[in-house]
C-alpha cells in the first residue's frame, strides 16, 4: 500500500496543471440499484434520475453502499446527489470502510455535493453513505478523474494581518510559510503541557514530542473563574515555549452566569461547565452587539478585557500564540455561532479590534476556524485557515475534500491546518494527495490515552508512531530556534 501511495504522490506532483488522470467520461451510479442496509427504502421521486430515490436514514444502523469501478490507479472525485429532510444535513462518505469526508445535503432540494481527489486503484471499491446527522434522500453517485491540487496555492506572503505584530510572531509565522506545502507541524491538545499525559502516551509509543501544543483559555475567563474555575494553561504555554515549542491556544468562551440554564445538561453536568454551548445558556450574541443587550456587552468586554491580560502575559514573556477563538462557529453549538453568520463575523472583528487595537495583544497569529465559506469575515482579518475533523475511527485518509474546500474560503492564498482531529491521518496518504496542512492538533482525553496509557481506539498505535517519525512530520526535536 504505502508503495502504491509512494506512487501515486509523484504522479500527482508530475503533473504541471490541474489535468484529468483518465479520458474516460464521468460513471453515473443510481442509489436504487446500490445495496439497503438497515430501514432504507427506495421511493419514487419525479425530481431524480430514474425517478427513484433511496432514503430516509433516520436510523444510526443505515446504510447504502455502490460497488464501483475505476479504470486506473488515481484521484477521484465523488459527486453526491442528496437532499436533506428538515433542514441541511451532515453525512458519511466511506470508501473501502474508510471515511473519506462528511458531506452536506441541501434542504428540500437535491444539489450535488463534490468530494475532491478521493485515492483508488484500479478496480472494484465499496462508497458507502453512513448516518451522522441522517435524515436525507439519495438520488446518485457520480465519478470522474480529479485533478492535482496545484502547487502554488503554497506559496503564501509572509505578512501578518496586524502590521505591529511582534517580531517573535512575525519570526513563526515566517517559518510557517517557509515550510508550508512541504512539512506538517505535529500538535496535541494537552493544557498540562509536556507533563500532560496524552504528550507521555505519545512519547512512549514514538519516542517525539508534539512540534505544536494546544491549551485552551476557558477557565482563565472572567465569567468562568468567578464560578470558581482556575487556569494553569497560560503557565503552562510558556513553559513549552521555553522548551522550544509552538503554542497554540482556542477558547471556550463561557457565558456569564446571569445567562447559563438551571440544572444539568443532557450528560447529567452542571450547565455552568458548558456554558460555551448553545443548549446550555440564553446568551444571544446578535441582542448584544446590536446594543439590546447592555449588560451582556458588559460581560462580553469584560471577558475580552481578561483574556488580553493573559494574553498580554504570553507577550512579555515572548510567546507568539496560533490563536484560534470563535471555533466551529458554523456549527452552531457554541453560542457565538447560535445566531447565524453575520452577527459572528461581527465579533470576530471587534474581536479583533480589541485585542489588537485596545489592548496591543501583537503577539498573535489570527487562525480562523469557522468551517464555512459563508461565516469567513474577510482576509484583513484572518492569518490562516483551520479545519476540525473527527474522523471515523482507525480512518486514516488526508480529509483532502476538506482541505480543498477550505482552500476557497479566501481572496487569497492562506496557510491551512488540521487545527483540531480525532483520529490521525496516515502522513502518506497527506503527501500521496498532496494535501499538505500545516499542522495537526489532535484532540486530548479518549482519543489519544485512558488511565496514562495510549489508545488505539481511534488511532492505531502503528500510525501514530510512522506519522511522528516520518520525514514529512516535525516534532518537537526539529524545530529550529526560531526566536
Amino acid at each position: 500500500m504505502r508503495k502504491l501511495l509512494a506512487f501515486l504522490s509523484a504522479l500527482i506532483l508530475s503533473l504541471p496543471t490541474c489535468q484529468a488522470l483518465a479520458e474516460s467520461s464521468a460513471t453515473v451510479y443510481e442509489a436504487e440499484k446500490a445495496t439497503l442496509t438497515g430501514s432504507l427504502m427506495v421511493t419514487t421521486d419525479a425530481a431524480c434520475s430514474g425517478w427513484k430515490t433511496v432514503g430516509t436514514f433516520a436510523d444510526q444502523g443505515d446504510a447504502l453502499t455502490f460497488v464501483v469501478s475505476v479504470p486506473q490507479d488515481g484521484m477521484y472525485d465523488l459527486i453526491l446527489k442528496t437532499k436533506g429532510i428538515g433542514g441541511e444535513k451532515t453525512n458519511n462518505l466511506l470508501v473501502d470502510g474508510q471515511q473519506v469526508a462528511q458531506f452536506n445535503s441541501p434542504n428540500l432540494v437535491y444539489g450535488e455535493t463534490t468530494i475532491p481527489g478521493v485515492l483508488m486503484t484500479a478496480g472494484d471499491h465499496s462508497v458507502s453513505i453512513t448516518v451522522s446527522w441522517g435524515y436525507i434522500y439519495v438520488d446518485s453517485l457520480t465519478i470522474v478523474a480529479a485533478s492535482a491540487i496545484d502547487a502554488s496555492v503554497y506559496e503564501v506572503s509572509p505578512t501578518l494581518v496586524n502590521p505591529n505584530a511582534t517580531d517573535n510572531a512575525k519570526a513563526l509565522y515566517a517559518y510557517l510559510c517557509s515550510i508550508y506545502g512541504k512539512y506538517t507541524l505535529s500538535g496535541q491538545v494537552c493544557d498540562h503541557g509536556l507533563n500532560g499525559p496524552e504528550v507521555k502516551a505519545i512519547y512512549a509509543i514514538t519516542g517525539k514530542y508534539p512540534a505544536i501544543i494546544g491549551f485552551d483559555m476557558m477557565d482563565h475567563t472572567p465569567s468562568r473563574v468567578a464560578m470558581g474555575a482556575r487556569g494553569t494553561a497560560v503557565d503552562q504555554a510558556i513553559k513549552f515555549h521555553k522548551e522550544g515549542g509552538i503554542v497554540t491556544f482556542c477558547w471556550h468562551w463561557c457565558a456569564d452566569k446571569k445567562y447559563i440554564l438551571d440544572g444539568k445538561d443532557s450528560n447529567g453536568n452542571p450547565r455552568w461547565w458548558g456554558a460555551f454551548y448553545t443548549e446550555n445558556v440564553t446568551f444571544d450574541i446578535e441582542a448584544v452587539l446590536n446594543g439590546s443587550d447592555p449588560y451582556g456587552k458588559a460581560c462580553l468586554d469584560k471577558d475580552i478585557e481578561g483574556i488580553a491580560k493573559q494574553l498580554l502575559i504570553l507577550q512579555d514573556a515572548g510567546v507568539p500564540v496560533l490563536w484560534r477563538p470563535l471555533h466551529e462557529a458554523s456549527g452552531g453549538w457554541f453560542w457565538w455561532g447560535a445566531k447565524g453568520p453575520e452577527a459572528c463575523k461581527q465579533l470576530w472583528i471587534y474581536l479583533y479590534d480589541q485585542l489588537t487595537n485596545v489592548y496591543g495583544c501583537n503577539n498573535l497569529i489570527w487562525v480562523w476556524n469557522g468551517q464555512s465559506k459563508d461565516w469567513y469575515p474577510g482576509d484583513e482579518y484572518v492569518d490562516i485557515i483551520g479545519e476540525d475533523i473527527y474522523a471515523a475511527n482507525h480512518s486514516y485518509g488526508a480529509q483532502n475534500s476538506k482541505f480543498v474546500e477550505a482552500l476557497g474560503y479566501s481572496g487569497t492564498n492562506k496557510i491551512i491546518a488540521l487545527t483540531e482531529n480525532g483520529v490521525l491521518f496516515d502522513i502518506d496518504n497527506v503527501v500521496a494527495t498532496n494535501a499538505r496542512w500545516a499542522w495537526f492538533n489532535t484532540w486530548c482525553g479518549d482519543f489519544v490515552q485512558k488511565n496514562g496509557v495510549y489508545s488505539e481506539e481511534y488511532t492505531e498505535a502503528h500510525i501514530l508512531s510512522y506519522t511522528y517519525r516520518s520525514e514529512h512530520v516535525i516534532t518537537l526535536d526539529e524545530l529550529p530556534d526560531l526566536y
